[in-house]
């Protein structure tokens, strides 16, 4: 009977502990008996989102501790962010359960907008929850929503020369200003003229410093001046060199971008076209002949497109074609112009002409010259040999003294 007594004894001592030892653990899972709800960030959609847009954010809201009753979720939106029209920031979640239960997790949907001028990083989001077993909202930090645009934009502003056009074996400065169009900052530039020999060579050389310049960063919306110097080669050509420029840089989430713009430089010198007198079958006034004009390209550039015009005036007259067209003139080299011209006057006669034309670069030129043309005395130009004198005088004047003889011994032999 002891026996029997003493065995109901044992088990109830070990049910009563095997109870307790139960009750203590559902007393540790429920960290003394209160809701424990823990919230992340689950998704966002898109990821990035790019400034100016729209965006979903997914929160998770998972509960560790006791059921929570009438639980309310709430969305802070600040700058940059801001709640769409009709989506209320607060959300009504209700009960949410225990493990046990099986409903200790829900989520949570939020549409909002970014500010259209944020700045490309992760910026943070404020969210906050309350429940009848929490005496207050408990607002929560430290989540982030990731904005980048889609594409961190440098883009060359503009670029100039000084001098505009520059001549072979000068140095000209290159200016070229870069626009960070990107709503971040951007950092590590590195910008870069290719003017390694190739195929088609550059005429170039660095002066100062090299053909590379490297920004730290360059701020949001901000434009940033560089310079170049270089010095062009004594026998370039005169044309327009397209230079490639490569711009190689990173944004804050390191992401790295490399684009290659083209920039141009004229090269080239001012074209130099003499026009002198070649020959000419006028030596005095008021005589009509062939009058040749020389034209000589002495500068370094060619001449294209070359049209001469005598212009006429009161000592001159275009007898025929006023114009002659040449066409290409090379460096170094002369051509000529005929035209038929009647001249008066006395001494030195200016012969007016116009000549148009274009240079390598297809600038225009119209310029207006006076070309000299000496006249003589019937009497100068014969001592000096460029006109002959006329025989036809001599020649009357024999037969006018071998008429009169004749007239005289026929009219003394019919006396006879």
């Amino acid at each position: 009977m002891k026996k029997a007594i003493l065995l109901i004894i044992f088990l109830l001592v070990l049910s009563f502990a095997s109870a307790s030892a139960a009750n203590a653990a559902v007393n540790t899972q429920y960290f003394g008996k209160v809701p424990n709800i823990i919230v992340s960030l689950a998704k966002q959609e898109p990821d990035p989102v790019e400034p100016g847009k729209e965006f979903e954010a997914r929160f998770k809201l998972d509960n560790n501790g006791t059921t929570a009753s009438n639980v309310e979720f709430e969305i802070l939106p600040e700058y940059p962010f801001s709640a769409l029209p009709g989506e209320s920031p607060t959300k009504f979640i209700g009960t949410l359960g225990t493990s046990q239960e099986g409903k200790q997790s829900v989520v949570v949907r939020y549409k909002a907008r970014v500010a259209q001028d944020a700045s490309d990083g992760s910026h943070e989001i404020k969210v906050r929850y309350k429940s009848d077993n929490l005496g207050s909202w408990a607002t929560l930090e430290g989540m982030k929503i990731k904005v980048q645009t889609h594409d961190a934009i440098i883009a060359v502003e503009k670029f100039f020369t000084s001098p505009s056009v520059t001549a072979p074996g000068e140095r000209t400065k290159l200016g070229i200003e870069l626009k960070n169009y990107a709503t971040s900052l951007l950092k590590d530039v590195k910008v870069s003229l290719n003017i390694e020999k190739s195929d088609e060579s550059m005429p170039f050389a660095p002066v100062s410093s090299t053909n590379e310049k490297v920004i730290s960063y360059i701020e949001p919306q901000a434009a940033i001046p560089l310079e170049f110097e270089l010095l062009v080669d004594s026998d370039a050509a005169s044309k327009a060199y397209k230079i490639p420029l490569k711009i190689a840089y990173s944004d804050t989430l390191n992401k790295n971008y490399s684009k290659t713009n083209l920039v141009t430089i004229v090269v080239g010198d001012s074209p130099d076209l003499g026009v002198t007198l070649e020959r000419t079958e006028v030596y005095t006034s008021r005589s009509t002949g062939s009058v040749v004009l020389r034209l000589v390209n002495k500068g370094s550039p060619d001449i294209k497109f070359l049209n001469v015009k005598v212009l006429q005036n009161e000592n001159v007259r275009v007898v025929g074609a006023d114009e002659a067209y040449v066409g290409k003139l090379d460096s170094d080299d002369f051509s000529t112009a005929e035209f038929k011209l009647f001249v008066e006057g006395k001494g030195v006669v200016k012969i007016p002409v116009q000549v148009a034309y274009k240079d390598t670069n297809n600038n225009n030129y119209k310029e207006n010259r006076e070309v000299e043309l000496r006249l003589y005395s019937n009497s100068d130009a014969k001592s000096l040999g460029v006109k002959k004198s006329s025989s036809f005088g001599w020649i009357a004047a024999a037969a006018l003294v071998i008429g009169a003889g004749y007239y005289y011994y026929k009219k003394r032999k019919d006396k006879k």
